[in-house]
């Protein structure tokens, strides 16, 4: 009797060992994902080479920065939308919230990263005085970044703009007065250094700048009012602010390394500007 129920009891635990060493597998699976920050960011040099540092101060903080690297803004909004990244790296706020009202979207800044000024550039001319009569002016078309070239004109004097409105809702329509006869030219701002080849003049990010061989600081003919520069964030859905993973993300970015990758990227050149200096 005593032979039957240890036979029995045997088998019950053969049966019962799989069971187990399966949960356990799935534990330490559990747990690795626990520890993996899955990222995506924009492809151009400045973000993939601050993002590969990126991952190295998350590595010191126990964790894994599981990164991609996309071309399309859009496409890497959708990817956090719908879950396959916690977070991205590509937009300022103004571009993030026009995403999140055309496309219902429930993104949310996590926190501030870099500073990319913005600015009006040439490569013909010297300075805002020396535009001609008729002069093209090649400025963004996206609803994000649109009025910051005639701001900064206004700002400058070159225009003039209605009176009474936030400079996020400015547009051409509000020009009041353009002695110059100024012509202005919206493209896509993937291609705004492009057309700065054929205009007179027209508004670039410092970034954007130095990817053609010009300056923030030597090159611009006029630049951004501070209180309208849009420092680029780091994006994530709005219920994921304030969580474990996000921190490590912004404790790893808040580091000597990262402001030394934002010089290094540049060659050593201030083109980024560290958004918690």
């Amino acid at each position: 009797m005593r032979t039957q129920q240890f036979v029995k009891l045997f088998a019950v635990t053969l049966l019962t060992l799989p069971v187990l060493t399966g949960c356990g597998e799935k534990q330490r699976h559990n747990a690795q994902d626990d520890k993996v920050i899955k990222f995506a960011s924009c492809n151009l040099k400045a973000y993939e080479d601050t993002t590969k540092v990126l991952a190295k101060e998350v590595e010191k903080l126990g964790y894994t920065l599981q990164y991609t690297f996309l071309a399309d803004n859009t496409q890497l909004n959708e990817a956090v939308e719908r879950g396959e990244y916690l977070a991205n790296y590509h937009q300022h706020a103004p571009y993030m919230n026009e995403f999140n009202a055309a496309h219902k979207g429930n993104l949310a800044a996590a926190f501030e990263v870099f500073t990319d000024r913005a600015g009006i550039f040439s490569k013909k001319h010297k300075s805002l005085k020396d535009l001609p009569e008729g002069a093209t002016i090649t400025i963004a078309n996206d609803p994000g970044n649109n009025f910051r070239a005639l701001v900064i004109l206004a700002d400058a004097g070159v225009i003039k703009l209605k009176e009474g409105l936030k400079p996020i809702d400015v547009t051409q329509k509000d020009i009041t007065d353009n002695p110059k006869k100024l012509k202005f030219i919206e493209v896509d701002y993937t291609m705004l250094s492009k057309a700065l080849e054929e205009a007179d003049a027209g508004f670039l990010y410092a970034t954007v700048a130095a990817e053609i061989g010009l300056e923030f600081g030597k090159d611009a003919l006029a630049g951004e009012r501070k209180e309208l520069q849009a420092p680029d964030i780091i994006a994530v859905r709005k219920e994921n602010l304030g969580s474990e993973k996000v921190k490590i993300l912004e404790k790893a970015y808040k580091s000597d390394a990262l402001k030394q990758a934002f010089k290094d990227t540049f060659g050593g050149k201030d083109v980024l500007l560290p958004a918690w200096q």
